[in-house]
């Protein structure tokens, strides 16, 4: 990502970010909304920081040890600094798309290949899909009455975001197990790009189809190291455990006095606000998030004596605590170590433009090649297991 591109996007969260407050003071009490953030506990809400610097360590850890495993020659601080900066660049691009290209193109430029690069990314990006819809599917069977019961009229929006989540999650399994559907879905790539407004994509043929073959390769991999793998998946249900957690702290802080027996509920409450807002097409989901976090908290804090609009103002408050934890200071954290990253890999940073797009150039013309070895090792695997 260039740094215009940034830039510009930077100016685009912060834009979200002053709509969102906007936004905030129309729906509730601005005063009941202050009140709760000024007097909110600062103990508690250290101890939720805390919890995200956890959540952090957590899941970086998939990346590090998959990244390990694979490019021994790598540092620790490497990979720590390239899996965290995965902060930055996906709040700051739609969908949170930014982080993986960046990921790959700074492990290549650690000396790690891009076949390697990329199948260590999509083994995380696939066990970071699994963890979030096996939560969700154990969250939805047993609070699904209850939440059906708070926001009856809004339930549906849950049912879309799994829905959403499970087909991508099925997609990706079955173009990782069985080759006929990757080709199927090339097949289909190269059907869609025949309608005329689509046929500039036909360019990225090649791109997709490098991307089924890693895919294949990935889930490969998966199978024959099956402890890393249910290292990783570990690491990430510790990491989603955390982070589902850190609103039950921000409820404690402006004096919600919450059981400690509705920590489960408060989790799952926040799995099905990220449910929900997964596919809002905006940098971090800004704006599906903060609704789906008030829409399925204000009824929640309801249940704790509050009345309707109090406790609308109040989840409001909560939301704001979560959300700038949850996002804003995790673009904080992700950004500064993106600048340890790059003051550390002084050798490609003081290339002139001139040469880095010669270096670049030279990475496409490598990956290509990698891409060939790659099909040639997946072809001569399935050979040995035919025979």
């Amino acid at each position: 990502m260039s740094k215009k591109k940034i830039i510009r996007n930077a100016i685009l969260v912060l834009a979200i970010l002053i709509l969102m407050v906007i936004l905030i003071v129309s729906l509730g009490d601005i005063k009941t909304i202050w009140n709760e953030l000024i007097n909110a506990n600062i103990w508690i809400v250290l101890l939720a920081v805390a919890a995200l610097l956890l959540y952090a360590f957590f899941n970086q850890l998939s990346l590090i040890s998959l990244t390990k495993f694979r490019y021994k020659e790598i540092k620790y601080v490497d990979c720590y600094t390239i899996s965290g900066s995965e902060y930055f660049f996906n709040a700051l691009t739609p969908f949170s798309s930014g982080g993986q290209p960046f990921q790959a193109y700074a492990f290549k430029r650690k000396g790690m290949s891009l076949a390697d690069s990329t199948s260590v990314l999509l083994i995380n990006f696939i066990a970071y899909q699994t963890c979030l819809n096996v939560i969700a599917a154990v969250f939805i069977i047993i609070y699904y009455g209850k939440v059906k019961e708070q926001v009856s009229g809004y339930i549906w929006l849950l049912i879309l975001g799994f829905s959403i989540n499970l087909l991508i999650m099925v997609g990706l399994l079955s173009i990782g197990l069985f080759k006929t559907v990757g080709r199927f879905f090339l097949k289909l790539f190269d059907l869609i790009c025949k309608i005329k407004p689509l046929r500039r994509f036909q360019s990225r043929h090649d791109r997709f189809e490098t991307y089924i073959i890693n895919m294949q390769l990935a889930f490969k991999e998966i199978t024959k190291n099956l402890k890393l793998w249910v290292w990783v998946i570990l690491t990430k249900v510790v990491a989603f455990g955390i982070y589902y957690s850190i609103p039950f702290f921000a409820l404690y802080a402006v004096g919600v006095k919450v059981d400690f027996a509705d920590l489960p509920y408060v989790m799952a409450l926040t799995a099905f606000t990220l449910t929900i807002s997964a596919w809002v097409p905006t940098p971090g989901g800004a704006g599906g998030v903060e609704a789906a976090f008030t829409l399925l908290f204000s009824p929640y804090v309801v249940s704790y004596g509050y009345d309707q609009e109090t406790a609308k103002s109040v989840s409001l408050a909560i939301m704001l605590i979560w959300r700038m934890l949850t996002y804003y200071l995790l673009i904080l954290y992700g950004f500064i170590l993106y600048i340890i990253f790059e003051k550390r890999d002084k050798s490609y940073s003081f290339l002139t433009n001139d040469k880095k797009d010669e270096v670049e150039a030279s990475q496409e013309s490598e990956a290509i090649v990698e891409n060939i070895e790659v099909a040639e090792t997946i072809e001569k695997e399935d050979n040995e297991e035919a025979k």
